[in-house]
């Protein structure tokens, strides 16, 4: 997956929760995360490695997971965060989805 298609993930899932700003895309490569988000500028980073690894599903749901701490502004994940998880991604899905990315880092990091 390249980083136009990254893109287009984005903007529709941006769209399906309501967030209009601006949200750059930025590849790096990560030891320990798969992706994370800076609340102040507004970029979303995902880790290259991982990428290769993933099928489309669970690079929706890695940037779902991190627009939605984008949208509530928090680092946490509390009951605010699960309740909008949880309307976009059943939870044994979002389990599910989870344990892929995990187990993918995991590999990349020759930790499995």
């Amino acid at each position: 997956m390249n980083k136009d298609q990254l893109k287009e993930i984005l903007s529709q899932v941006k769209s399906d929760l309501g967030i209009p700003e601006e949200i750059r895309i930025e590849l790096k490569p990560m030891k320990i995360k798969a992706a994370s988000i800076s609340l102040r500028r507004n970029v979303m980073r995902i880790n290259k490695n991982i990428i290769p690894h993933l099928d489309q599903e669970s690079i929706k749901y890695l940037i779902l997971h991190e627009l939605i701490h984008y949208k509530l502004k928090s680092r946490y994940h509390n009951g605010d965060f699960y309740k909008q998880l949880y309307e976009k991604v059943e939870p044994e899905k979002a389990r599910e989805l989870e344990r892929r990315i995990l187990t993918s880092l995991l590999e990349i990091n020759n930790i499995l």
